[in-house]
């Protein structure tokens, strides 16, 4: 999933993300502003960076691909 600077906390331009967890249940919860995943940062090249853990505006769960 790729976000943008603004989409997600204390963002340093976009972030594409191979999400490997999820912190919390939006069916269960779905008034959350963000969510907290857990993945592996993806470079530029295509290649594994390290593992985040990141806070993500929920409404940009729909527009990140």
């Amino acid at each position: 999933m790729q976000f943008a600077e603004s989409d997600y906390c204390y963002g340093t331009g976009p972030l594409v993300l191979r999400v490997t967890g999820v912190g919390a249940d939006l069916g269960r919860y779905p008034q959350l502003e963000w969510l907290s995943l857990r993945g592996v940062e993806l470079r530029r090249d295509g290649s594994a960076g390290p593992e985040r853990q990141v806070l993500v505006r929920t409404s940009a769960l729909s527009r990140a691909g």
